[in-house]
């Protein structure tokens, strides 16, 4: 029952990892298509936005399944809190980010300069906040890495480096292509832990 359990958010894990360049490409394409062909400058709710959403509801599980694979398998608690301000962290960015591009679909035309100003505050803040929790996250991993198998420790190294990138802001584009690497990574977490704790 616990195998299954944990394969299930293997399979999802992967997923997740898929979602998001697909997402990402898709919207690139809505944008080109929207902008280049239809001439269609006001913002929208489009498939990219949508997919995020399911995105984020893998993310949430997923993290809770690896908080649980922390418990039950290593009796490991001290993550618990850092885990639950990504997670509340991931749903209040999709929530604000979708919930500021409505706002501006709602009051379009707007102030591109303001418009401008205000995303760049709430990505810094959002980038700056994340980065600092995925740093904690990977430090507390590393500092007790002997009793964890490779894969999270893989996790831990791959967290390291997102969340620096995410503090620098500038560089949060590599970040995001940690994003499907650190997923890949967690769902190797759920489908092969289980081996490493025998030989622990």
């Amino acid at each position: 029952m616990e195998e299954n359990k944990y394969k299930l958010a293997g399979y999802l894990a992967i997923v997740q990892a898929v979602l998001f360049p697909v997402s990402v490409t898709i919207g690139i394409v809505e944008a080109v298509v929207a902008g280049g062909i239809f001439n269609i400058k006001k913002p929208f709710i489009g498939p990219s936005d949508l997919i995020m959403i399911v995105f984020t509801g893998i993310a949430v599980y997923t993290l809770l399944m690896f908080r649980r694979l922390l418990h039950e398998r290593y009796n490991y608690h001290d993550l618990d809190i850092l885990i639950m301000i990504s997670i509340w962290w991931a749903i209040m960015f999709q929530a604000f980010g979708l919930g500021l591009n409505i706002l501006v679909m709602i009051f379009w035309p707007v102030n591109t300069i303001i418009m401008a100003v205000v995303f760049l505050v709430f990505l810094t803040a959002a980038m700056v906040t994340v980065g600092i929790v995925d740093i904690l996250i990977a430090v507390k991993l590393l500092r007790i890495k002997e009793n964890f198998g490779e894969y999270i420790r893989a996790f831990a190294y791959i967290t390291m480096a997102a969340g620096i990138c995410e503090v620098t802001v500038l560089l949060f584009p590599l970040a995001l292509v940690m994003v499907p690497i650190s997923a890949i990574v967690l769902a190797l977490i759920f489908f092969r832990d289980q081996q490493e704790v025998e030989f622990v």
